[in-house]
């Protein structure tokens, strides 16, 4: 499979809260970078295995309703490929909805991707999260 269709197929599988598919395309080696600040997620810049990879991608599931995920145009160069993901989460206890953009580095071989460097808009996404804070205390 080419890693355009890789990671269409991936983003789908994730999409549609399907995590056993989403790992299936995740090499056994593969490697999680999210650069958010410590504040905003525990261990955030630090690079994750694929089974601390399996854990976020869980708890995101459990505490998200994924309302809309769309990758956008998927570039790919050789064994690297962009994406832009909108997505348009809503936290299940609160009901705040979270709408931003996000920027994937994806390194893809063999079939698999075997890492994926996240970035955010880290202002927008520490006001969400306070405001999620501060309707659940």
């Amino acid at each position: 499979m080419d890693a355009a269709t890789l990671l269409q197929t991936l983003y789908r599988a994730h999409r549609e809260k399907r995590l056993a598919d989403v790992l299936d395309l995740l090499d056994a080696d593969f490697r999680y970078v999210v650069h958010l600040p410590e504040e905003a997620l525990a261990g955030a810049d630090k690079p994750r295995n694929k089974a601390e990879t399996a854990e976020l991608f869980q708890y995101l599931m459990e505490t998200y309703d994924f309302l809309s995920y769309d990758p956008g145009p998927i570039i790919v160069t050789e064994n690297q490929a962009t994406a832009h993901p909108q997505i348009r989460f809503r936290h299940k206890k609160t009901g705040k909805l979270l709408e931003t953009k996000l920027g994937h580095t994806w390194t893809v071989k063999g079939g698999k991707a075997v890492a994926l460097d996240e970035r955010h808009d880290v202002e927008k996404v520490l006001a969400f999260l306070k405001s999620v804070t501060e309707d659940q205390a």
